[in-house]
C-alpha cells in the first residue's frame, strides 16, 4: 500500500502544480518540440480512450479500487506483487479523485507522438505491463 500512496500523493501534486502553473489549453516546452507539459481534461479513460464515458469510468475506478483491497487483504503477496498492484491502486485513486471532485481528470505529460497522460495513467499502465510479464514469466518457466 506505501506504493499506493506514494503514486496517488505524486500524482496529486503533479496535478495540482500543472492546473496552478500552466493555463488550461496551453503548453509549456520542456524539450523542444518533443516533449511538453500541456494542461488539459480528459472525460475518458486513460490518454484519451472514449472521452464520453466519464460516469463508466469513474464507476470502474471504484470497482478497480475495491477488487484491489479485497485481493490484497485476502491474498498475501510477495513484495513484488505488492508494490505492481500499489501502482495499479495509486493510478486508480489518483484519476478516481479527479473524476469525483473535478468531473474530468487533468493530463498534461504530452509527448507530441501519442496522446497525453499524466503520472496516475503512467502507474496504471506500467502496473498492468508488469502485472501480465510477472504472470507470462511464471507460466512459462
Amino acid at each position: 500500500m506505501a506504493v499506493a500512496l506514494v503514486v496517488f500523493v505524486l500524482d496529486r501534486v503533479t496535478k495540482s502544480l500543472v492546473v496552478a502553473q500552466v493555463p488550461y489549453g496551453t503548453e509549456v516546452s520542456v524539450v523542444g518540440r518533443v516533449v511538453g507539459i500541456t494542461n488539459v481534461h480528459n472525460s475518458g479513460a486513460a490518454f484519451g480512450v472514449a472521452p464520453a464515458g466519464a460516469s463508466l469510468f469513474l464507476i470502474a475506478s471504484i470497482l478497480v479500487a475495491i477488487g484491489l483491497v479485497v485481493y490484497i487483504v485476502r491474498t498475501p503477496g510477495s513484495v513484488w506483487t505488492d508494490a505492481v498492484l500499489g501502482l495499479i491502486m495509486g493510478g486508480t485513486l489518483g484519476n478516481g479523485y479527479d473524476r469525483i471532485v473535478n468531473g474530468t481528470v487533468t493530463d498534461f505529460i504530452n509527448f507530441h507522438f501519442w496522446p497525453v497522460f499524466n503520472v496516475a495513467d503512467s502507474a496504471i499502465s506500467v502496473g498492468v505491463v508488469l502485472l501480465v510479464a510477472g504472470y507470462l514469466v511464471r507460466k512459462n518457466p
